[in-house]
């Protein structure tokens, strides 16, 4: 992603953060995917893409216990 050289780029750039946090938050909730999408308002792959990343946190072994 590139760096924001516009307010409006900036702005833009904090929504779609911002959204992907709250997919993020709702998939650890455990809300179905396509209903996330439809909350959120985005594409159905963009859920997967971020709940698909977030399942394999989870499973990955934790090395600081």
């Amino acid at each position: 992603m590139k760096k924001p050289t516009t307010v409006e780029e900036l702005l833009v750039a904090q929504s779609e953060l911002a959204k992907d946090m709250f997919i993020a938050d709702l998939a650890i909730a455990g809300v179905q995917q396509l209903e996330i999408a439809k909350v959120v308002r985005v594409n159905l792959n963009r859920v997967n893409r971020i709940a698909k990343f977030l399942k394999k946190r989870k499973k990955a072994p934790s090395s600081g216990e």
